[in-house]
């Protein structure tokens, strides 16, 4: 354990050189989803763990409030080695020192890691705890991007492949922008969905700020349909590393017409020309409560119908520093419970 030691980092290069030349990676744990959380007014940390010179992984760490007291977040990291434990012990004393330093309740980290029981015990061995509820997606649905467009068009359902070539036989066109004012029409859209939808979102900064700064290093565009001059969707999709990302998507209510799929293929196609290795198309549903009845099963549909396979994420991990932290996990705990009797099934 002696060989490694703990150096923020504040040279951008030196940061994205490692994070995109480490598989897997992911825009959670870029330099611009730092400068995202500034932007919010959070505190963050850029860590680095270096033996030597040599710089063997990152941590980007944010701090988060609660009603109880604040906590401190690594999202969807640290990326290291995970073969080597020593590092990721270091990285752990490192992080318990800050949080000592902000007064923290608790550790939150939310690796990278498929969810096995050898991962688990990764953090068990260590005296984490399992979260109550997820931060990330637990379980994401890839298409590996390793194949022809025609040999993709083949993989996909029936249904969602003739709806693709369809669409724009229909009218439908698929813009891609950039742009500041098509992002705050998004959100405007956004909330118009999760209004109807029982969803809910983030402030609207959250997500014009972030589209402002990820945008700027060609990391985010809004795919947005058209038919006859009228938006029918717009989607907020990450490119970063390894794969694109469909983050968020909104519908116009006055629509009855559905024209979802050939969006999601104009942004298939934009990953594939990038070089990334994977489409994620964040969460679905988990397979025990995958039935019509259950109220996220139609769009786990539309995104297992464009072929792909289901990755589950090992659960976030809580490092208690506080007996406060157990009210905190109290708390979750109502949380969940009362989006189960309030929507009707549980979100894990």
């Amino acid at each position: 354990m002696g060989k490694y030691e703990i150096r923020e980092i504040n040279d951008k290069e030196v940061w994205e050189q490692f994070s995109l030349g480490s598989s897997p990676n992911t825009f959670l744990q870029s330099w611009n989803w730092g400068e995202f959380n500034v932007a919010l007014g959070r505190k963050i940390w850029r860590l680095g763990i270096y033996s030597g010179n040599k710089l063997e992984g990152i941590c980007l760490a944010t701090s988060h409030k609660t009603r109880l007291g604040n906590y401190i977040y690594c999202p969807r990291g640290p990326i290291l080695n995970w073969k080597d434990k020593s590092p990721f012990k270091i990285l752990v004393e490192e992080l318990k020192k800050i949080a000592g330093e902000e007064n923290s309740l608790f550790i939150k980290l939310d690796p990278l890691l498929e969810d096995t029981n050898e991962n688990r015990n990764i953090f068990k061995t260590l005296g984490f705890k399992p979260a109550v509820t997820f931060v990330q997606v637990e379980d994401a649905w890839l298409l590996p991007l390793d194949k022809t467009e025609d040999e993709l068009l083949a993989g996909m359902r029936k249904t969602t492949r003739y709806l693709v070539r369809h669409e724009p036989m229909q009218g439908v066109e698929i813009e891609v922008s950039s742009e500041i004012k098509d992002a705050k029409r998004f959100v405007d859209l956004l909330y118009s969905t999760a209004s109807r939808k029982g969803f809910t979102n983030h402030p609207k900064d959250y997500y014009v700020k972030q589209f402002e700064i990820l945008s700027k290093d060609n990391q985010q565009k809004l795919f947005i349909a058209k038919k006859r001059g009228q938006i029918f969707s717009m989607a907020m999709i990450a490119f970063y590393g390894e794969m694109g990302y469909y983050l968020h998507a909104a519908s116009n209510p006055k629509q009855a017409q559905s024209v979802g799929y050939a969006l999601q293929w104009e942004a298939i196609k934009e990953a594939r020309r990038r070089g990334c290795k994977y489409y994620n198309f964040w969460g679905v549903v988990k397979d025990k409560n995958f039935h019509p009845d259950h109220p996220w099963y139609g769009f786990s549909l539309f995104k297992r119908g464009f072929g792909g396979f289901k990755h589950s994420y090992i659960r976030a991990q809580d490092y208690p520093l506080n007996t406060k932290y157990y009210a905190y996990r109290a708390a979750e705990r109502l949380r969940r419970l009362y989006r189960r009797i309030r929507l009707g099934y549980w979100e894990d």
